[in-house]
């Protein structure tokens, strides 16, 4: 942070998956050591409360925050009153209950799914297991095309999301969710997955 600092680069600090820890709080955001003003930190409810509720927050130097929602106006006329007002109405009665409780059930999809990969992935991939969030990076170990493995896969009903998605040279990964689907989606999806790489190998 000092560097940039130095460098007047500003940092761009999306937590938004930040209050979704399971086993232990992540360290302390770096925007609460910004004393320059130069981290502009964002937080949303989307992953905690609902997709559908676009709503998020930005802290940053006063300028940068004006110009932002400016832009904003500019491009959808601001987010819906009833929205905000849901958001805040939760916020004040309810959110870290409903946190707990987001946080033990994804916990429990989390270890759901390392069975499942010790189970069918043990000789074709590796893995970490991470501290929070909705996902998994899966780094399939054969030489296979990834591309090849999304086209297969999704011609059987099961969408991947290839590593090359968030990185053109990323051929090696799949990042892998366990927010959404069902136990059993997870486990049949998963199982066929890694046919479907044995096949390719």
């Amino acid at each position: 942070m000092e560097d940039c600092q130095k460098a007047s680069l500003p940092i761009i600090e999306d937590d938004v998956y930040g209050d979704l820890w399971f086993e232990q709080p992540p360290p302390k955001p770096l925007k609460a050591n910004d004393k320059q003003g130069s981290v502009l930190y964002i937080g949303s409810v989307s992953k905690t409360f609902s997709p559908g509720l676009r709503i998020g927050w930005i802290d940053g130097p006063e300028p940068v925050i004006n110009r932002l929602a400016d832009i904003k106006m500019q491009t959808d006329y601001g987010s819906s009153s009833i929205s905000q007002f849901l958001v805040n109405k939760w916020l004040k009665n309810g959110y870290e209950e409903d946190l707990t409780l987001v946080r033990s059930e994804l916990k429990c999809r989390r270890d759901y799914m390392i069975e499942i990969l010790n189970t069918y992935f043990s000789n074709i991939a590796t893995w970490n297991i991470p501290s929070g969030g909705f996902y998994i990076w899966l780094k399939i170990t054969p030489s296979i095309s990834t591309r090849k493995l999304f086209e297969k896969a999704l011609q059987e009903g099961i969408l991947l999301n290839p590593g090359n998605i968030y990185d053109k040279d990323d051929h090696t990964h799949l990042r892998l969710s366990y927010s959404y689907a069902t136990l059993d989606q997870i486990k049949k999806g998963l199982k066929r997955i890694s046919e479907l790489i044995i096949e390719m190998m």
